[in-house]
């Protein structure tokens, strides 16, 4: 460790509100003051958890360069900030942070680059010019940073990435901050009543995350159980589609979507099941974290980092993706046995409490940028 701080200045594109862009507003404050300063430039917006992080204390500023014609001024204003801040590591989390971010952190004679990386393939293929300038930042970036172990293949076979500068460090979330019992009252809100069986999803209505088969489950579910309600948490570019889709399937009062809630917290107590439907490329989902230290079972399609957070039968249920019957099969089961819902939806909070605390991803964050900066090996997380 350095006698002073490390510096560490994040670069993204912005901070709209997900979970790579949630996790920056957890991790950064947390970290230790005596062993890092941490700072963030969003190249574009700020985003709706921008204020979060001014709030808690991080130097953060936007500088609204997002757009490809304005990649040289991005750049140019990306070195001089590091020129000036003199940051021992830079992080570039995000499309246009990877490629601008570890541009300017070469021009400004940075000495460490990060890429943490949050998705796990790409909604569409890269194009033959972002492959070679990736390919040409490789030699100058320092780690790369992943968030689930399935991530491997994808950054090694994929995108070419040395295996041995990877890292994969779990995210985490702080269970104190969640309450596992159960208080309904939120359900009002809806038009709902407490006796109601609730299942909630909390995802961007994207097309990676499939609502369409979370939405044909929910019609097989109601079928057999009328009073079945579905909690759409979330917002996107899917949501009129979706919407549609809810009244050609019929389902009317039995669906509720919410758009994006601050409060999920509280919402995820009123629910007895939580669910996702993504098709190949969910990673780590924080949402999925947060459901489970709520003490709710899970019924998730084993795509991507998610099979390394369900234990199948013991805390939730893993379905195929694109299979809305087996994904309304498994929801059944948990609706019609409430015991066993709730030994599953304690045994998920117990893993959180054990492999999954933000603490815990603080900590091997912590470790992994400091072995960085005193350029130790990048040792698996698991063997520490």
């Amino acid at each position: 460790m350095s006698a002073r701080p490390i510096r560490l200045l994040f670069v993204v594109p912005d901070l709209m509100v997900g979970g790579a862009e949630r996790h920056v507003t957890t991790l950064l404050p947390r970290l230790d003051p005596q062993r890092f300063t941490p700072s963030v430039v969003c190249i574009g917006d700020e985003g709706g958890l921008f204020a979060d992080l001014v709030a808690a204390g991080v130097p953060a500023r936007a500088l609204h360069l997002g757009g490809k014609l304005q990649a040289g001024r991005a750049v140019a204003a990306l070195t001089a900030i590091m020129r000036d801040g003199r940051p021992d590591v830079v992080v570039v989390r995000g499309y246009n942070a990877e490629t601008l971010g570890r541009i300017a952190a070469r021009v400004a004679g940075v000495a460490h680059t990060v890429m943490w990386v949050h998705n796990i393939g790409d909604a569409t293929p890269r194009s033959t010019l972002r492959r070679n300038v990736d390919r040409a930042l490789t030699r100058w970036t320092s780690a790369y940073f992943g968030v689930a172990e399935a991530q491997r293949r994808y950054l090694v076979d994929d995108l070419g990435y040395p295996d041995d500068r990877i890292r994969i460090i779990h995210n985490g979330v702080d269970p104190a901050a969640f309450d596992p019992t159960t208080d309904a009252s939120p359900l009002g809100e809806f038009g709902w009543t407490a006796g109601d069986p609730v299942v909630a999803i909390v995802a961007e209505l994207s097309p990676i995350k499939d609502h369409a088969t979370f939405l044909r489950a929910a019609r097989i579910v109601v079928d057999d159980m009328p009073s079945a309600r579905f909690l759409v948490i979330g917002d996107g570019a899917c949501r009129t589609e979706l919407e549609g889709l809810c009244a050609e399937l019929g389902l009317g009062s039995n669906v509720h979507f919410t758009g994006v809630r601050r409060d999920v917290g509280r919402l995820l107590r009123a629910v007895d099941v939580f669910a996702l439907s993504s098709v190949t490329v969910e990673c780590f989902s924080i949402a999925l974290l947060e459901a489970m230290a709520c003490a709710r079972p899970a019924v998730c399609t084993a795509v991507g980092g998610i099979p390394e957070m369900i234990e199948d039968g013991r805390t939730g249920y893993l379905v195929p993706p694109s299979s809305p019957h087996q994904l309304a099969a498994r929801i059944a089961t948990l609706l019609s046995r409430p015991e066993a819902a709730r030994r599953m939806g304690l045994a998920g909070r117990r893993r959180v409490v054990a492999e999954f605390s933000l603490d815990r991803s603080v900590d091997l964050a912590q470790r992994a940028l400091e072995d960085v900066v005193a350029d130790h090996a990048l040792l698996s997380d698991r063997s520490r």
